[in-house]
């Protein structure tokens, strides 16, 4: 399980693409640097970069939050829909 400490980590991150357009484009280019720079755990790192929505909501992580990393990642609603409801992610 995840620590109250990652979840409010990779929560901000997400939580920022929201609030800042030049954040979610250094994301785009460097998703590690800016992942570096938020202070999460680089284990959770591929499960953000390749937008494992449903493990990550199953890991505690808002469901709101994650439609912000699905928006930087191009994963457009019905995509969304599908991810979080698929176990294969």
């Amino acid at each position: 399980m995840i620590s109250r400490n990652e979840k409010f980590k990779i929560e901000a991150l997400l939580r920022d693409f929201h609030l800042k357009p030049e954040l979610r484009e250094r994301f785009k280019k460097e998703p590690d640097k800016v992942m570096q720079e938020y202070g999460i755990d680089p284990k959770y790192w591929p499960l953000l970069k390749e937008g494992k929505l449903r493990t990550l909501y199953q890991m505690g992580i808002h469901q709101l939050l994650l439609y912000h990393l699905a928006h930087v990642l191009g994963i457009k609603r019905d995509e969304y829909v599908r991810r979080i409801n698929s176990p294969e992610f």
